[in-house]
């Protein structure tokens, strides 16, 4: 079904308001989703890298604290004189018998005066090891487990912490103290010949800076959060899994592998991002992650506005594009109106005048070719009746020509047949000669009349009568001549025939005259038809 005008307007308004609308939309909510999407990246990475950050700050002060308190605590023992050994009083440290280490008048082993300064002045955890059979025993410590007794009797002979300090070197790092994460500074310690006789250990906990909580209260998004893995998966700090091991999810192995990156994954059956880093002074591995969907959900909300703008767009160019053209095409509806009035025959309905604008153009153009046409038409009717009339008149006055024509034929017939001598009773031969001239006169009669009414000549007819009124004065002329033997009763009726064909050439004369008239009268109304129906412009090709 074809559309109509109006609802193809309708629909073409809606569309050239709406598409524009689609498509800069469209493209405003690529180029703002990518840019929101960039900065929501950012801002996660950003978070990670804060994070790495105050680890990282968390480490340098640590190590600048320890290095001064390294130095603080090597100083005192130093000031405290020589180190010597009493091997005849042995001492059982956990497992291990060893002899008195004292350092001038300080005894060290199984004593806990000097570290105990320490956690009272500094609230600095410390712990001195004695070397035994290449172990570092721990023989004083202020470290307490959770029942309050000290920890000693424990010894390093392995890992990285042991490693540096068999060598003599310092190391300063994380290492676990009793499974409590400490950052902490191991020193050789030296007898005065330079022999490596010992180490001890300063730390601090990490908890007690509040690193952890701090990391622990960062939120990624709506609901996301960060956790921190160790090079064996182990959850070093997660607001569920903490202390577990969670080497068994394919993207914590990819992020072990990869050290640095971001990773997608399904988590509760939802879709993750995670941004991750690896520290590596405390082999860290600090992770940012967050449900895509909240990362992602400015995007969608811009979406959901984008899509609600379109739909208020749409409706309004749907209303406006109603409202326009309902008054675009109010005066097309009564133009139809009208034309389809005219159509059925109305030739007296008028357009109702429009405001200023084309339609009142059309309007008013639309009217006035009403008017014309209207004229037009009540010129053709008056000039239609005229026809009639004329042609009514024509037929009667033909019809009458015929009669008169046919009564003259027979009157000129009967003359031309009855010679002048029969008519007159002519007893001399020498009135043959009048008998002549009189037959001429009736040809010459009757060829006037045949030519008056087949060329429509009306003083043919005069002709004929001036013939008639000679064949009249001959007859009279020879009437008078004694000779002939016509009666006077003979002469009358041979007259009043003579005459009778007088009026009846007088009468077709006048039918003549008439038949010219209505002709006349004809062909003025097609003159007058033509001249008005020339007043239009037509197609003349066909």
């Amino acid at each position: 079904m074809r559309l109509s005008i109006k609802s193809r307007l309708f629909i073409w308004f809606i569309f050239a308001s709406v598409i524009p609308m689609i498509v800069f939309g469209g493209f405003s909510y690529y180029l703002i989703s990518e840019k929101i999407a960039k900065q929501n990246e950012a801002t996660i990475t950003n978070i990670n890298k804060g994070i790495y950050n105050m680890v990282d700050t968390q480490q340098k002060v640590l190590s600048n604290w320890l290095e001064s308190a390294d130095s603080f605590f090597a100083e005192k023992l130093s000031s405290l004189g020589n180190s010597h050994f009493d091997y005849e009083n042995m001492l059982d440290i956990g497992s291990n018998r060893l002899p008195t280490w004292s350092i001038g008048n300080q005894k060290i082993t199984g004593d806990t005066i000097l570290v105990d300064t320490l956690i009272e002045k500094e609230k600095l955890p410390a712990t001195i090891f004695q070397l035994h059979n290449n172990k570092f025993v721990r023989v004083s410590t202020n470290v307490r487990q959770p029942d309050g007794s000290r920890i000693t009797g424990t010894v390093i002979d392995s890992g990285p912490v042991y490693e540096r300090l068999i060598n003599g070197q310092q190391y300063l790092g994380r290492a676990s103290v009793e499974g409590i994460m400490h950052a902490v500074i191991y020193q050789p310690i030296w007898d005065s010949s330079g022999k490596l006789i010992g180490a001890f250990v300063l730390g601090r906990r990490e908890q007690e800076y509040e690193l952890i909580n701090a990391i622990k209260k960062i939120v990624v998004g709506e609901t996301g959060y960060a956790f921190i893995i160790d090079p064996l998966g182990n959850m070093v700090m997660h607001p569920t899994m903490q202390g577990k091991n969670a080497l068994d999810y394919p993207w914590i192995q990819e992020i072990l592998q990869k050290k640095n990156g971001s990773i997608t994954y399904i988590l509760n059956d939802q879709k993750k991002i995670a941004y991750y880093t690896y520290y590596e002074p405390w082999n860290w591995y600090i992770v940012t992650s967050s449900y895509e969907s909240e990362i992602f959900n400015t995007t969608h909300k811009l979406s959901k506005m984008l899509i609600l703008a379109i739909l208020v767009v749409v409706a309004i160019s749907a209303f406006l594009a109603f409202l326009l053209s309902s008054a675009f095409f109010k005066p097309i509806n009564e133009l139809m109106v009208v034309m389809r009035q005219c159509q059925n025959g109305n030739l007296t309905v008028r357009l109702n005048p429009f405001s200023d604008d084309e339609f009142r153009v059309l309007g008013s153009a639309f009217n006035t070719m009403l008017n014309n046409i209207s004229l037009l038409i009540g010129r053709i009717l008056t000039n239609s009746t005229k026809v009639k009339e004329a042609s009514r008149r024509l037929i009667v006055d033909i019809t009458e020509s015929k009669n008169s024509l046919k009564g003259i034929e027979n009157c000129v017939a009967n003359l031309q047949h009855e010679p002048l001598s029969h008519l007159l009773n002519l007893t001399y031969s020498s009135n043959s000669a009048l008998n002549t001239e009189f037959q001429e006169a009736i040809r010459h009669l009757n060829r006037l009349i045949t030519q008056a009414v087949t060329t429509n000549q009306a003083d043919k007819l005069e002709e004929a009568k001036f013939t008639l009124q000679k064949i009249i004065i001959l007859y009279r002329n020879v009437a008078k001549d004694e000779t002939t033997l016509i009666s006077p009763l003979q002469s009358f009726s041979h007259i009043n025939k003579i005459s009778h064909l007088d009026v009846e050439v007088e009468k077709l004369k006048l039918l003549l005259e008439n038949i010219s008239s209505s002709a006349v009268s004809l062909d003025d109304i097609a003159l007058s038809l033509d001249r008005n129906v020339n007043s239009f412009k037509i197609d003349t090709d066909e």
